[in-house]
């Protein structure tokens, strides 16, 4: 079978990981995926395959649609059910066959979800998070580094549902802590601790240092390009569902709890 290249779609739970990116003596998203890949014959190697992930996602934040690519001469319909039966906490999705020369790391849009407790000021984190809509230099809101931090934001979406506030982000990149910088300004602004002029001021440049919001409230939701994958839910392993229940139960928990004591 002739060598092709392929785009797998694919979800994690980042609170079990030390971070996504592979690091020596840690457990990573990354590191477990190239372990899996081996361990499958996808690949015999990063350099040989060409492996190369689209986002490097904070430890602590998780994913529903994260993408990696590879060469291959792996049966691909068997691909996505052989990987989840060899990876854990990883769930793959779905698959595209791509051009030889694409790169993940080139996408068309990025969207993360930032998760916040509902009470907050709904009418106010709208207001502000207006404020980041378009190309603007996010100098302010990054970790520090050389490259460009002038960045596109195409839009912020702010909506209540059960019990959270959804921030749902979206542009074609992001810098290094962006997004959670970001969403603890605007919760300062809701919880009256800055004025919005603070905000527009560290957008035109002013230094300022907001803080950084908590890694495990956010999820990457998608990376999206020129085409479409083929969705393969029967891949995805009986523990995923497993977990999911369970969550949902614990989340009725704390609901219920917390509407008992106010």
């Amino acid at each position: 079978m002739l060598p092709m290249r392929v785009a797998l779609k694919f979800a994690y739970d980042g609170s079990v990981f030390w971070g996504y990116q592979r690091q020596p003596n840690v457990r990573t998203v990354e590191g477990d995926i190239i372990k899996a890949l081996n361990r499958t014959k996808m690949i015999q190697g990063v350099k040989e395959n060409n492996f190369q992930s689209s986002s490097r996602t904070d430890r602590g934040a998780s994913a529903v649609g994260n993408v990696i690519a590879f060469d291959t001469d792996f049966k691909k319909g068997q691909m996505l059910r052989a990987l989840n039966s060899n990876v854990k906490d990883v769930y793959f999705w779905g698959f595209a066959e791509v051009n030889d020369d694409f790169n993940p790391r080139h996408a068309r849009q990025r969207w993360y979800r930032y998760h916040l407790d509902k009470g907050l000021d709904l009418d106010g984190l709208k207001r502000a998070s207006s404020l980041f809509v378009g190309e603007h230099d996010f100098k302010n809101f990054c970790r520090r580094s050389e490259r460009s931090t002038v960045r596109r934001m195409d839009s912020i979406k702010v909506s209540r549902k059960r019990n959270f506030i959804y921030l749902d982000i979206k542009g074609e990149s992001f810098l290094w802590n962006m997004v959670r910088r970001m969403v603890l300004a605007l919760v300062k602004y809701a919880n009256g601790e800055i004025p919005k002029k603070a905000i527009t001021e560290a957008l035109a440049g002013k230094q300022t240092d907001f803080g950084l919001a908590p890694a495990h409230p956010l999820f990457l939701m998608d990376v999206t390009y020129d085409f479409t994958f083929e969705v393969r839910e029967s891949s995805i392993p009986p523990s995923f569902r497993q977990n999911y229940e369970k969550v949902l139960i614990q989340g009725e928990l704390f609901s219920t709890l917390q509407e008992r004591i106010g």
